[in-house]
């Protein structure tokens, strides 16, 4: 995936601050990609020397100034270009895999641990989607006037929800081998 067209996709709705966009991210994009606010800034940067967002700075008073970013028509013909463009390949980082790749290199506890502590977050994930994630999807779509994308929105959650129970079921099989 790449950010930058993550962060025009964030941007069409209004214009936000570097840190209204993390916080975009963690309230809706999380579940597929997840950006630091470092990464958030730098990404920003190279975008405006692209063109594709301009920033600007609001005074605030008693506060710090606060730089907003807005995207430029050439950032939304570049997002457009990019959301058309086919996929060429799914690419995931999976730190998981990686620990259980190397599992034998660890105390088999300690695996088994790691595994507990993934199924219970995905479980605590499907037990929010329940009902919190559509009620923030209903309030983005009036906050941001964008009713129309809230079944898109949705599929995404579907999507991440369908995952995280193909996760649990394979954490049950990994713990049920792993505790023999």
């Amino acid at each position: 995936m790449s950010l930058p067209h993550a962060l025009l996709g964030v941007l069409s709705y209004q214009p936000p601050t570097g840190y209204d966009l993390k916080t975009a991210f963690n309230a809706s994009l999380r579940m597929f990609w997840n950006a630091s606010l470092p990464q958030i800034y730098r990404t920003l940067h190279k975008m405006e020397e692209s063109g594709w967002v301009l920033s600007s700075v609001e005074h605030q008073e008693s506060k710090p100034n606060k730089k907003v970013y807005e995207i430029t028509s050439d950032g939304k013909e570049e997002l457009r270009r990019w959301l058309r463009k086919p996929i060429e390949g799914e690419q995931e980082k999976n730190e998981l895999m990686i620990k259980v790749f190397f599992g034998r290199q660890m105390e088999r506890h300690e695996l088994i641990d790691i595994i507990r502590e993934l199924r219970e977050r995905k479980m605590a994930f499907i037990a929010r989607s329940e009902g919190e994630f559509k009620q923030s999807a209903d309030h983005f779509a009036q906050r941001l006037d964008a009713r129309d994308d809230v079944p898109f929105w949705l599929l995404t959650l579907d999507f991440g929800v369908r995952k995280a129970r193909m996760i649990v079921e394979w954490c049950d099989s990994a713990l049920k081998i792993l505790e023999e």
